[in-house]
């Protein structure tokens, strides 16, 4: 207890949370872990958990449990060995070195198995960032790709993300700023916008994957559980102000059944049509009746041609 009170670098709270969690794990001097202050314990269950390495592929190494290489060659998708279904959760990802990365949230499938072949932007809400991309980060989603792009990230910057499941949103961030939706013609939105709208109730997964080139990205390294960034709150309160303002200022809609027109018969439309006048209920009753008499009368008498045609043929 008296090193662990000694302990300040971040490095060294990382290396510790992973020999305590180690031993919690194996009941091997867990009592330890009643000696440590809030405050400590607070830094060290952050560091415990990262990318769970037993879904990935051949091209996935792990560096430590919270740092992860996904090599070139074939799409791969990680995700963290924690999910969320409700509450406000605030991450943060350093990247050492990509080509193409993407960075975001994905639902488990219902096949793990898929993750080892697929990039996030197919099977989740991913920013998109490239070496080659002129500063510009894309943002893609399973459902279609989003026409508004963000700033992108380059390699030793830290890239926020901000799960809120009580507004089904996800917040992106830079190096603590939270960064605004540029819509094609170059021009910013509303700050208040998030980056991804109208998510799944879950659970879901902080997620990173290569692109859909297959290109690499190195040392992206996951820091979970972070207090949320200052200012947030007072967005989603100004967010949700409008929202209520726009609902309140929408036309009611209208109770109960709306009436059906009843369509008129041929035969009155057909009247209707040759007087240019709408037809009243006594013509559609009398075409009513009209067409009950037809189907009434008896069949007509067969003509000449159709006696001839029904008559056995003559011996000769």
């Amino acid at each position: 207890p008296k090193d662990v009170e000694a302990v300040s670098g971040a490095s060294e709270t990382r290396e510790l949370a992973f020999c305590m969690g180690r031993h919690a794990r194996l009941g091997e001097n867990a009592g330890q872990l009643r000696n440590l202050s809030d405050d400590m314990l607070r830094k060290i269950f952050r560091f415990m958990r990262g990318w769970n390495a037993n879904l990935t592929n051949w091209n996935v190494s792990f560096c430590k449990s919270w740092v992860v290489d996904i090599n070139g060659g074939q799409r791969g998708t990680v995700v963290a060995d924690v999910s969320f279904r409700t509450g406000i959760h605030y991450w943060e990802v350093l990247v050492a070195d990509f080509r193409t990365i993407c960075l975001g949230v994905c639902e488990m499938p219902k096949n793990p198995r898929v993750l080892n072949d697929k990039w996030l932007g197919e099977i989740g809400y991913a920013v998109s960032a490239s070496a080659c991309s002129g500063g510009t980060a894309f943002l893609y989603s399973k459902e279609q790709l989003s026409t508004f792009t963000v700033k992108a990230f380059l390699p030793g910057q830290r890239v926020g993300l901000l799960l809120d499941m009580e507004e089904r949103t996800l917040e992106y961030y830079l190096d603590g700023e939270r960064m605004h939706r540029i819509s094609p013609d170059q021009k910013a939105t509303d700050t208040k916008d998030p980056a991804f709208t109208k998510l799944p109730p879950g659970p879901l997964f902080p997620a990173c994957s290569n692109g859909f080139d297959k290109a690499f990205c190195r040392g992206v390294e996951l820091t979970l559980e972070l207090p949320l960034p200052a200012g947030y709150m007072v967005v989603r309160e100004q967010r949700r102000a409008e929202q209520a303002k726009q609902d309140a200022a929408a036309p009611a809609r209208p109770a109960g059944p709306t009436p059906t027109a009843t369509a008129p018969t041929p035969a009155a439309a057909g009247g209707a049509a040759a007087t240019g006048t709408a037809p009243s209920s006594a013509a559609s009753s009398a075409s009513l009746a009209s067409a009950a008499d037809v189907m009434k009368a008896p069949a007509p008498a067969p003509t000449a041609a159709a006696s001839i045609l029904g008559q056995p043929p003559q011996k000769k």
